[in-house]
């Protein structure tokens, strides 16, 4: 029989005790009385074992989404690391281009020979279906760690979509820039273009000066963010030890807070 039946039947024997008229009015309201504690009593066993399971069920909502935003952020911070490693010959090239530009002593083998970097690009991608839908529940309160909780939220809803939004402003300036190019300059026998004369311009200089700028705040950005990941996912391993007793397994530590 369910609590809830239970108390109904204590209810029913106390009305019943109470309106008894074969029993004196003392042993009424003593009989009553006592089913009226034992109604008090079931119903605070009951409010304490639904608030007990709630509170149970919360906890493993809680730990079950740290272990999966962990997952997550582990596949986020790799596509960062991937972005850095495809990025960096890119970087290269526009860093020599920029020197070579103030040193007034173009290159212009080394210039057409890799202009492909000029356009060449990577985009970040991020999954953050599991924070949305956490956070749309109204879950995020669970999260015991106030400034744990704080800094997840940060990074899924200021850090990322900031390189989303960078992300953005490169890939417009490089479509403009492969206008540019388009009107501006020739294709070598390779389909590259030949950029070298386009930096004894002003107009050609100043737009790889920008756009090196513009690549390199984006990489600057993301090596901050990339950080930021990799202390945060520490922190979830603390908390998912201190808080469930649960081990990470191959935490791959490569920072200490």
């Amino acid at each position: 029989m369910a609590e809830e039946e239970k108390i109904r039947e204590h209810a029913k024997h106390a009305l019943q005790d109470l309106f008894d008229k074969s029993k004196k009015w003392k042993d009424r309201i003593k009989d009553f009385a006592w089913e009226v504690f034992i109604i008090i009593v079931a119903v605070n066993i009951t409010l304490w074992f639904h608030s007990w399971s709630e509170k149970r069920h919360e906890r493993e909502l809680e730990k079950n989404f740290l272990i999966g935003i962990r997952g997550d952020l582990g596949i986020i911070n790799q596509k960062l690391i991937g972005d850095s490693i495809f990025n960096q010959p890119i970087f290269n090239y526009y860093d020599s281009i920029d020197t070579q530009i103030t040193n007034h002593r173009i290159d212009k083998a080394f210039a057409d020979a890799n202009s492909s970097n000029l356009l060449s690009d990577s985009y970040f991608v991020y999954d953050n279906s599991r924070f949305e839908n956490f956070k749309s529940s109204g879950y995020l309160r669970l999260i015991e760690n106030d400034s744990l909780a704080l800094v997840i939220a940060y990074l899924y809803t200021i850090a990322f979509p900031n390189i989303k939004d960078m992300d953005k402003i490169v890939n417009d300036n490089m479509s403009d820039l492969l206008t540019y190019l388009y009107a501006n300059s020739r294709l070598n026998s390779s389909k590259s273009f030949i950029v070298s004369d386009l930096l004894n311009t002003s107009e050609g200089t100043s737009r790889i000066i920008v756009r090196k700028s513009l690549i390199s705040n984006r990489r600057d950005l993301k090596e901050g963010v990339k950080y930021g990941v990799r202390i945060i996912k520490n922190r979830i391993d603390d908390e998912l030890k201190s808080r469930f007793n649960y081990e990470v397994k191959n935490p791959n530590r490569e920072i200490n807070n």
